[in-house]
């Protein structure tokens, strides 16, 4: 099953990947149970998108009304979600003050059970 990985941050540092990321990336390359995953720009660079009675209106970040953003992501394969937890719990973005939040995917095919 996949599971969606979301970095919440206090904000996106302006920085390239640290050697604990590289770390975990390659070992979870390495063993499969990461299928992609990339850094994302900082907050005043987000755009919001929104349909209205045919109107498209884009607004500009940051949006003041978050504490944190989301600074990366990660989708993994992984049998359960026990797996899934322990894997997030590795990654760099559990510790300090950042948390990965876990997002099971519907599945293709099956029943939906996660």
């Amino acid at each position: 099953m996949r599971y969606l990985f979301l970095i919440h941050e206090p904000d996106v540092p302006d920085r390239g990947p640290t050697p604990d990321i590289e770390d975990w990336v390659h070992r979870h390359d390495a063993d499969g149970s990461r299928v992609l995953g990339e850094r994302l720009r900082p907050a005043a660079d987000v755009r919001r998108v929104h349909v209205h009675d045919g109107r498209t209106v884009v607004t500009d970040g940051p949006f003041m009304e978050s504490k944190e953003v989301i600074g990366g992501f990660d989708v993994v394969e992984a049998p359960d979600l026990a797996t899934a937890l322990a894997i997030a719990a590795e990654h760099p973005g559990a510790w300090g003050g950042s948390t990965v939040e876990v997002h099971p995917f519907w599945p293709t095919d099956g029943d939906g059970s996660a």
